[in-house]
């Protein structure tokens, strides 16, 4: 359910905030608690927060995102501000009417300030660990439900447009998760998720050959691929992946329940 309107809060318009999204299953009580519970939020990076809610199944994630504004007469021939939290929101939901293994939104809002946008992001709370942060047969088996995965979400007609090994979350089953720069289908944009993907693997240690398996994976996992894997992995013969500094950080755990 999509829709947005202001947020009514114990009777009264909280200043500033818009609700864009609500899951029909979170309603005031839990509003009013998941603001409360947020107090404690800490930035892990300049205006850039993730936490934990709760435990086991009924654990929720939250983003919040605050940017910087700039004084209104430096911003009249600039484009409105769009958090990108804003746009992955709209696509968790469509992810979820297809049935896609991504994050269930639950809740977006934004508040703008004088100085600062919030916006603001709760999810289910997934399990499993990072594909990144896998080694050896594990990393192996994990990429091989990565590259499936992407190969649905291409054939969904979607592309990633950040498809590194963190945004893969691996357990019994793999999800893909961030997908703030998720933009315009395109066959060059799904060729730069696998490009981006497949090298990223590499600095991970698995050979050419496991890379040849992933191709193969990729291919087989649908009926008809938007790309030739096989092909696209040849062009990648000897070209490497810049390395940089992750601000991938384990979510803040938060005590409370919504």
């Amino acid at each position: 359910m999509l829709h947005c309107k202001h947020l009514m809060l114990a009777g009264r318009l909280e200043v500033g905030k818009t609700l864009v999204f609500q899951n029909e299953r979170v309603g005031r009580k839990q509003i009013r608690a998941l603001l409360a519970l947020l107090v404690d939020l800490e930035d892990f990076a300049p205006g850039r927060a993730v936490a934990r809610i709760g435990q086991g199944d009924e654990a929720l994630f939250v983003k919040r995102y605050r940017r910087s504004m700039k004084p209104w007469w430096k911003r009249i021939l600039r484009r409105p501000y769009q958090s990108p939290l804003r746009n992955e929101a709209m696509l968790l939901a469509r992810l979820q009417t297809l049935g896609f293994a991504a994050p269930e939104p639950l809740l977006y809002t934004e508040s703008r300030h004088p100085r600062f946008h919030e916006s603001l992001l709760l999810t289910r709370f997934l399990p499993g660990v990072p594909l990144a942060t896998l080694t050896g047969e594990a990393l192996q088996r994990g990429a091989h439900q990565a590259l499936s995965l992407l190969a649905q979400l291409h054939a969904h007609g979607i592309a990633h447009g950040d498809c590194n090994p963190y945004n893969f979350l691996v357990a019994e089953q793999a999800y893909l998760l961030d997908f703030e720069r998720s933009n315009d289908f395109s066959r060059e944009a799904a060729i730069d998720d696998f490009k981006k993907i497949m090298l990223r693997l590499r600095d991970l240690g698995l050979s050419d050959k496991v890379l040849e398996a992933l191709a193969e994976r990729y291919a087989s996992a649908v009926d008809s691929p938007v790309l030739d894997a096989r092909a696209i992995l040849a062009e990648l013969q000897g070209l490497s992946v810049v390395r940089k500094p992750t601000r991938w950080r384990p979510p803040q755990q938060l005590q409370g329940s919504l």
